[in-house]
């Protein structure tokens, strides 16, 4: 007797979240049912944006999968991993604004967080997966049509594969959600276009890696050499923290016009590299920052892009991850950890699915949205919150401007809602979510 055919699928994106699914599926062996397909548009595997923070709901994810071991190596110096039994610091937050950097909060969380280059953490994923799956370079998806059989892919040098299942791991600028709205919604082309592009949020980043050596002969003791740090002022504020173990610092200068928040970009959302002068930004803030910012020479400049909220996350044989499902801004660090939510609870309801006989993709499509739907939009939502306590940018700071003293009492209830704001990171778990998806898949 033969074996049934095996379930093809297709990961459209080779960045975090697609390659998170791609280990998931690995790490659970299900290589027998399930063939899968990595299709990336770049011609090489290559992540840009420095570095990311992995934060405890993410890191058990993680550890599961069976990578603490690998991405320890390239945890900072003197960092500890994260734990839910002992406090560890978060973040430093100082307005900084003016000439002094006047202390708001050194935030120390059940757990702490750390932070690590993105290409670290994507070589790390590539080191765990299984060699059975294919991945093919230079595939940029044009174009998909559903039917009963599957679905058809076709690619932009006019090849075509097909699966039973796609998956679009492809970012804020997602072919495949375009595609999903239009049959979740029975939407013409156009109308799909113009509700799956993106959304500005109204702030601008620049971001660049600079020696420690550079910032050390400058300032010898400057924080962001050993501590993460946020510098925060109006309508701007600046994240830095050590990667790739002490020896460069990750520099995120956030810039931001709140009137344009939730309009349409017009022109690139990547300039990389940019001769824009990030120090211009910043000339009346402290000299710490100044030290940061007059060393970003040709930063990369990123439009900070979001989604419209989606109801369905799958829908028939077609789902989303990531950005392409929930892309949010950075100021919760956790746009990453969501899309390897994202694939760690599909891989797992996959798995599920498909080992009691043929897949039934619409109750594949109807859990992974019952599941992830709700935390994935509520980080999005999250994230934008919190980047508007950080540039002093809600009601209450309406007669703030640039440069401003703050009260002690005022900057006090601003820590405690940045603080309330990260409570998520380390009171909340995977695990729940998990075990609601398999007991029903």
């Amino acid at each position: 007797m033969s074996a049934p055919p095996k379930l093809c699928l297709a990961i459209v994106g080779g960045g975090i979240g697609g390659l998170a699914l791609a280990v998931a599926i690995s790490r659970l062996k299900i290589e027998e049912t399930v063939c899968v397909d990595i299709y990336e548009a770049a011609a090489k595997l290559t992540q840009v944006g420095a570095g990311i923070t992995l934060w405890p709901r993410g890191w058990e994810i993680l550890k599961d999968l069976g990578l603490e071991d690998d991405l320890a190596a390239y945890v900072n110096p003197g960092q500890e991993l994260p734990s839910r039994k002992k406090r560890g610091l978060a973040f430093c937050l100082r307005k900084s604004d003016s000439a002094d950097n006047v202390m708001i909060s050194d935030m120390s969380f059940p757990g702490g967080s750390v932070a690590i280059h993105r290409a670290d953490v994507q070589q790390v994923l590539l080191n765990h997966i299984s060699p059975r799956v294919c991945i093919h370079l230079n595939k940029r998806l044009v174009s998909h049509f559903e039917s009963a059989n599957g679905v058809q892919l076709t690619f932009k040098d006019g090849t075509t594969a097909s699966c039973d299942l796609l998956v679009g791991a492809d970012g804020v600028n997602s072919v495949v959600r375009k595609g999903l709205l239009a049959k979740a919604y029975n939407l013409s082309e156009a109308k799909a276009a113009e509700e799956a592009r993106p959304l500005w949020t109204g702030t601008i980043v620049y971001r660049s890696l600079i020696s420690s050596d550079v910032i050390k002969h400058q300032i010898p003791e400057h924080p962001c050499l050993k501590k993460p740090m946020v510098y925060c002022g109006k309508n701007k504020h600046i994240v830095s923290y050590p990667v790739s173990q002490g020896k460069l610092i990750n520099i995120v200068a956030f810039v931001s016009w709140p009137e344009k928040e939730g309009t349409f970009l017009e022109g690139p959302a990547v300039i990389n590299p940019t001769s824009d002068v990030v120090s211009s930004f910043f000339t009346n803030w402290s000299a710490e920052v100044k030290c940061i910012t007059d060393n970003m020479v040709q930063p990369s400049r990123w439009a900070i892009e979001t989604v419209k909220p989606l109801d369905k996350y799958a829908v028939g044989r077609v789902a989303v991850l990531g950005d392409a499902a929930h892309a949010m801004p950075t100021h919760l660090g956790n746009g990453a950890g969501q899309a390897i939510e994202d694939g760690y609870i599909l891989a797992h309801i996959l798995t599920k699915a498909s080992q009691s006989g043929p897949l039934n993709t619409e109750k594949v499509a109807s859990l992974y949205t019952t599941i992830r739907q709700p935390f994935g939009n509520f980080a999005a939502k999250a994230s934008m919150i919190q980047g508007h306590h950080y540039e002093f940018s809600t009601p209450d700071f309406n007669d703030v401007g640039d440069g401003d003293s703050v009260s002690r009492e005022r900057l006090l209830a601003v820590e405690k809602r940045i603080t309330d704001g990260w409570e998520w990171t380390w009171n909340s778990s995977i695990r729940g979510d998990l075990q609601r998806a398999l007991e029903v898949a």
